[in-house]
């Protein structure tokens, strides 16, 4: 087998645990300031009416941009490395769900936000959770509460399950439960001063007749969703990961055709992505 040529390796895994404990850190601050009960008034209050927690709330936000910017990242270049650092199965496994958990976790964080755009984000999040055979009704009751329950659910899931996974597979990963002083420090640095000069959007209670867009990172699925049936949403995210995963087992062709097919995958997603935004700018 013929290896990849060696590179400079990136250090964002380590980067990833520094932007995930900013996360968790900022959410803990928060938490006592959200009510579930009341969403966009508690957002509209963290905003306007509380001192910093307007910082705050930003530098909760973009640390989790940064942490699934550097996990991204960090895949890309384990894929790169090839076989000179291959992980066993076992941990190679755990590490690919690491992407789709984050996702989840900023999903939950988006809808948490209860303006008009999150609400339809729900709704589409139950829909396409409906769509899974056998398991889809208690799936979307589990995580995102019954109909019309409000946000309870989807805050337990993303304030509580999804940091503690998300931090239990990383720590796993990277061996060390903290990150290194150096990621932490750029973590929180660069957080902060993004936050300091780009605000978080916060849309309007009722829909305005433009069109709702979305979480920027799920606009491809979304796209896909204009000709596509609705399980194409998960199954599409299921061959990711088990493409990614398959990754720790398949060599030589086999590994060139599972890499030929992510990407295939992955243009689609731009292609789609660009597509949507079209249309929303039309």
């Amino acid at each position: 087998m013929i290896e990849p040529a060696a590179g400079p390796r990136c250090r964002c895994g380590d980067l990833a645990l520094g932007f995930l404990a900013v996360t968790v850190l900022s959410g803990v601050a928060l938490a006592p300031l959200y009510r579930p009960e009341a969403a966009l008034e508690s957002v509209e209050a963290i905003e306007a009416g509380l001192p910093w927690a307007w910082l705050l709330r930003a530098v909760h936000g973009f640390a989790a941009l940064g942490f699934l910017l550097a996990t991204v990242a960090h895949l890309v270049d384990a894929v790169r490395a090839g076989g000179r650092e291959r992980l066993p199965a076992g941990p190679w496994w755990r590490s690919t769900l690491l992407l789709p958990l984050a996702v989840l976790a900023m999903l939950g964080g988006f809808v948490l936000r209860g303006d008009a755009e999150s609400l339809a984000a729900l709704a589409v999040w139950r829909g396409v959770l409906e769509t899974i055979p056998l398991l889809g009704a208690p799936l979307a009751t589990l995580l995102l509460g019954p109909p019309g329950a409000g946000f309870g659910a989807v805050t337990a899931h993303h304030a509580g399950t999804f940091s503690l996974l998300l931090w239990l597979i990383a720590a796993d990963h990277g061996r060390r439960m903290w990150p290194t002083g150096r990621s932490w420090a750029v973590a929180l640095l660069s957080s902060a001063a993004i936050a300091g000069v780009v605000p978080l959007p916060l849309g309007p209670a009722e829909p305005t007749g433009v069109g709702l867009l979305g979480p920027w990172y799920l606009l491809g699925l979304q796209g896909m969703l204009l000709d596509l049936p609705p399980a194409t949403a998960w199954l599409v995210p299921v061959f990711l990961a088990g493409g990614v995963g398959a990754l720790a087992h398949v060599q030589g062709r086999a590994r060139t055709a599972t890499l030929a097919a992510l990407g295939a995958l992955l243009a689609a997603w731009v292609g789609w992505t660009v597509r949507l935004l079209l249309a929303g700018a039309g």
